[in-house]
């Protein structure tokens, strides 16, 4: 009797046992996968030259030119690759393209034994029209149609004015001290802010309100060098010579207060993100020849990093579209980004 005892209560305690590993592993099996992050790393998205990268109007995909004046499209993800018909540049070789806010149409710069040339590319024409050398620096007005410019005249006057994208229809804004001047058109379409871009001291910013024609200085001190506005009009980013390099600065009309963003870059080697609200920069790596990426939220200024490359990465023309940051890179000027 006892012995049948002892084997009862044995069965009872190994099925206890036996139910208590199915219900742990039902509870294991139940539980999320704690599965490792994917690691952070550099791709490239285009395996050739790419000059003046910009994003398309949804941030879908990136639009390009090569280094022979071709112009591509190509998906974020690296799909889809399609060339976009163009007829062949005049004459020299692409140097840069100014893309406007909206619409098919833009602007080359191109590199001639004889001198830099500018073109108009009519879309709805299909072809490229020469701009009138006296054109100087210009810029795409926000509705995509019209330029501001800066025009030397044969008597060594200098105008800034306003014309159709082909220089047709024109009318002078503003007189003009120097004909270096830089022109940097606001979102707003009102007022565009200039520049020297050969001043060897001391290079005010000035402020031109297309309506008054008034003529101001905005930032009076400082070696300046390149700015960016921010969208809305309010708040521009600009660059101003510091020991050796560069450092960023965001000047604000509202209060007219300006801002150290603690940054050591150019205006080429920044980016915007998140609709303006945050900036993108590539900034010297202690220790290295190469740059590191760094993300600065432009209403708490908080900074940090956003990815520190084990090799060497020169970058320039940052752009950020669907959650990813492209970028060329200097050392071989193709085109990368970084994936997360």
């Amino acid at each position: 009797m006892n012995k049948k005892i002892i084997i009862l209560l044995a069965l009872i305690i190994l099925l206890s046992f036996g139910m208590g590993a199915i219900l742990l592993l039902n509870k294991k099996q139940d539980q999320p996968s704690s599965a490792e992050p994917a690691e952070t790393s550099i791709k490239k998205l285009v395996d050739e030259v790419v000059v003046s990268p910009i994003k398309s109007f949804d941030g879908s995909a990136i639009w390009y030119f090569n280094a022979s004046g071709r112009l591509f499209r190509i998906s974020v993800d690296g799909s889809g690759l399609t060339e976009y018909p163009l007829p062949p540049l005049p004459k020299g070789s692409l140097l840069q393209a100014l893309w406007p806010e909206k619409g098919g149409n833009f602007i080359v710069t191109t590199s001639a034994s004889s001198g830099g040339t500018k073109y108009f590319y009519d879309d709805q024409e299909k072809k490229y029209v020469e701009l009138p050398g006296n054109i100087q620096s210009l810029d795409w007005m926000p509705d995509g149609e019209r330029i501001a410019y800066v025009w030397k005249a044969g008597d060594n006057s200098q105008q800034l004015k306003m014309a159709s994208a082909d220089s047709s229809g024109f009318k002078t804004l503003a007189d003009l001290f120097w004909p270096d001047y830089v022109v940097k058109v606001s979102p707003k379409g009102d007022e565009a802010l200039l520049y020297r871009s050969e001043a060897s001291e001391t290079n005010r910013i000035y402020r031109v309100d297309f309506r008054r024609g008034s003529f101001e200085p905005v930032i009076e001190s400082g070696r300046n060098s390149g700015m960016l506005w921010l969208p809305g009009g309010e708040k521009f980013i600009f660059a101003q010579a510091f020991g050796s390099g560069q450092r960023l600065l965001m000047y604000n009309f509202s209060n007219r207060q300006i801002t150290d963003l603690n940054l050591a870059a150019s205006i080429d080697k920044i980016g915007l993100g998140d609709g303006g609200k945050t900036l993108y920069a590539a900034v010297a790596k202690k220790g290295s020849n190469g740059d590191e990426f760094v993300k600065l939220e432009l209403t708490s200024l908080k900074q940090e990093t956003h990815y520190l490359p084990a090799e060497d990465i020169k970058a320039k023309n940052l752009l950020e579209a669907n959650g990813k940051l492209y970028f060329v890179n200097l050392i071989d000027s193709k085109f990368y980004y970084i994936a997360k």
